[in-house]
């Protein structure tokens, strides 16, 4: 890993020490890593890996893939379900 030195002013600095259970290092490293990704991917769109990444930075999850294939089958059967239902409907109308 490379190894930067950022320059902040002093006032910052005095009040970075007052939290010092903090990983300030952490927060700079996420800064960076989420304002690269988010200039990336206006331009050239982003992987999976990095849209992750930039998902867990900001504390939330991908989508589980076999969540959202589960999600797409049951609003398949239900419409399939109300097509069943919408050809019977006619077929009485039909005798009528």
């Amino acid at each position: 890993m490379t190894n930067i030195t950022l320059s902040i002013p002093s006032d910052i600095y005095r009040l970075m020490r007052k939290y010092k259970e903090i990983n300030w290092s952490e927060v700079a490293r996420q800064a960076i890593i989420e304002k690269l990704l988010r200039l990336k991917s206006s331009k050239d769109g982003l992987t999976k890996e990095e849209l992750s990444m930039l998902l867990e930075i900001k504390g939330m999850e991908m989508p589980r893939e076999e969540h959202a294939a589960e999600k797409e089958w049951a609003f398949l059967r239900k419409i399939k379900e109300r097509e069943k239902k919408r050809k019977r409907y006619l077929k009485e109308l039909e005798k009528r």
